[in-house]
């Protein structure tokens, strides 16, 4: 008897511990700084364990233009001061910087992919990947359920 209370315990602390382990984040926080995704440019999202947000909301904020071109489905990102380009496609895991110089693009390989919000009609990205990519360095805190950005 004692062997099963000690059994169930354990299954409900390992859900418990799993499930909070990956609940989507409630705050970003990008330079110390918390910001709101306006309501127009869409919201945060949970998926495959991992935090996204629309495209155009952390490009534009992150001081980067980012054009779409819906024929290939794809999101080009331009930084003047990372003096490169980054391009994402919804269903892709591969984050490509094209450098401005002639220098070889790189692909990041990340373990999930963007997506396309149909209803809202927007990309969503994992902040993780892209945030990286442009100079950030990126933080969890579990207990408040903050992203944190910081310039590196």
């Amino acid at each position: 008897m004692f062997k099963r209370i000690i059994s169930a315990f354990l299954v409900f602390d390992v859900l418990f511990v799993s499930i909070s382990a990956f609940a989507a984040a409630d705050v970003i926080e990008i330079n110390g700084t918390a910001v709101n995704i306006p309501a127009e440019m869409g919201s945060i999202k949970e998926m495959d364990d991992r935090t996204f947000v629309p495209v155009r909301f952390l490009t534009e904020y992150l001081n980067c233009r980012v054009s779409y071109d819906d024929s290939f489905k794809l999101a080009t990102i331009e930084s003047d001061a990372a003096k490169c380009s980054y391009l994402i496609q919804e269903g892709s895991t591969i984050l490509s910087i094209i450098p401005d110089k002639y220098e070889a693009a790189q692909h990041l390989q990340m373990d999930t992919a963007a997506f396309i919000d149909n209803d809202e009609e927007r990309m969503y990205v994992p902040i993780r990947f892209l945030a990286e990519a442009i100079g950030y360095t990126v933080g969890w805190d579990e207990a408040t359920q903050t992203v944190t950005l910081d310039k590196q």
